[in-house]
């Protein structure tokens, strides 16, 4: 029987995640109704990574003395506040605000939750807790995303905001009321700020999860306008393919929970950098065809998720006691990742078109694999 505690974060992130999700979702409608370039565009993306990715490790320790409830309930209702003006938003720098207030809930909402997950169970269950929460993100991938993109061709860009901001409400009551009180973790200071800079394979961990999202959110952030540039695309077969990547998400993501306990979370790691790397290979050695983008996004789709719930299950089995502030670094470097990608993308595009964004991308998926496998040799002394 399905935890309904873990399964209210879990619907809590998938707000999250279609909310984060929402713009790379209808980039081109964006582009259109704010009458700016894709790239302009895809710079919303970057704004919204890049205050994550600043403030998300400050406010966890802000926030480290805070009842989780009160805390997780609060970080939604802001969501809420920031999707609504993002809806009435009258122009892009206004959006561009309005998307970095969002940006600091959803942060500190996926880290906090995680680590309310790991709270709320045993520990020898924290890893599948962990990975069940963030399941939520897989279906927002299967749903959120091609769902935004749908909304927004079909109804407008304003739409989609609401809608989100509609899911942020009814995560936040659902939050309220299942989620106990009294769930508090170690408060954060100078002398953990200190055990987390010394601490050379959590540092380590934390930047394989940058490294990553670099590479995927160079062709990521751009997913949608390269899927609606081919000449047999439509709303309904871009969304399709949305659809295949988060379905591929979702399977990997309950395969790396039932592997995560039995084969180790570096493991999990390695195997969902191998299928990414792979499916990048595939758009590379294919281009960019309706067949290549529906073999890629679905190898990408396998290792993707699974990738994030290992790393913040990773961290918890490192050093529990630091599990606050490194979860929450490790959702930064998420986020710093994707402000990398999405800017590297912006550029290569700029410069050159869609085709060489795999020539960056492929070698910075080769460094995140070196990396993790020497932190998993490191953490294993």
């Amino acid at each position: 029987m399905i935890d309904r505690r873990l399964a209210a974060l879990c619907f809590g992130n998938f707000v999250i995640g279609t909310g984060t999700m929402a713009v790379p979702g209808m980039l081109p409608a964006l582009a259109r109704g704010l009458d700016v370039s894709i790239p302009d565009a895809g710079r919303l993306i970057a704004a919204f990574a890049l205050t994550i990715c600043v403030l998300g490790p400050a406010l966890a320790g802000f926030v480290s003395r805070i009842d989780r409830r009160p805390l997780l309930v609060a970080t939604l209702a802001v969501y809420c506040i920031g999707h609504l003006a993002s809806a009435f938003a009258p122009g892009y720098w206004t959006l561009l605000w309005t998307r970095v207030l969002s940006a600091v809930c959803a942060g500190l909402f996926t880290s906090q939750a995680a680590g309310a997950a790991g709270l709320m169970v045993p520990p020898e269950k924290r890893g599948a807790a962990v990975a069940f929460v963030f399941l939520g993100w897989s279906i927002s991938a299967v749903a959120g995303m091609p769902l935004s993109a749908w909304i927004s061709e079909t109804a407008g860009w304003r739409t989609t905001f609401g809608v989100v901001a509609g899911l942020s409400l009814a995560a936040a009551l659902w939050v309220h009321t299942v989620t106990p009180t009294g769930l508090r973790v170690a408060a954060v200071d100078s002398a953990t700020w200190r055990r987390i800079a010394g601490h050379w394979p959590v540092l380590a961990v934390v930047a394989v999860t940058a490294i990553h999202a670099w590479a995927q959110f160079t062709v990521f952030s751009y997913m949608t306008p390269i899927a609606k540039s081919l000449p047999d695309a439509s709303p309904a077969s871009v969304s399709l393919l949305l659809v295949l990547f988060g379905i591929t998400g979702i399977l990997g993501n309950v395969l790396a929970m039932r592997a995560m306990d039995r084969r180790g979370a570096p493991a999990v790691v390695m195997t969902s950098l191998v299928l990414m790397a792979a499916s990048h290979v595939v758009l590379l050695a294919a281009g960019y065809t309706m067949l290549s983008l529906m073999t890629a996004l679905a190898l990408w789709g396998a290792g993707c998720f699974a990738i994030n719930s290992a790393q913040q299950a990773r961290l918890f089995g490192i050093e529990p006691a630091l599990a606050p502030v490194s979860i929450a670094l490790n959702s930064s470097a998420i986020y710093l990742g994707q402000a990398m990608g999405a800017e590297s993308g912006a550029r290569i595009i700029g410069a050159g078109g869609y085709t060489p964004l795999t020539w960056l991308s492929l070698p910075v998926f080769a460094i995140a694999m070196l990396l993790s496998a020497a932190a998993a040799r490191r953490a294993a002394r």
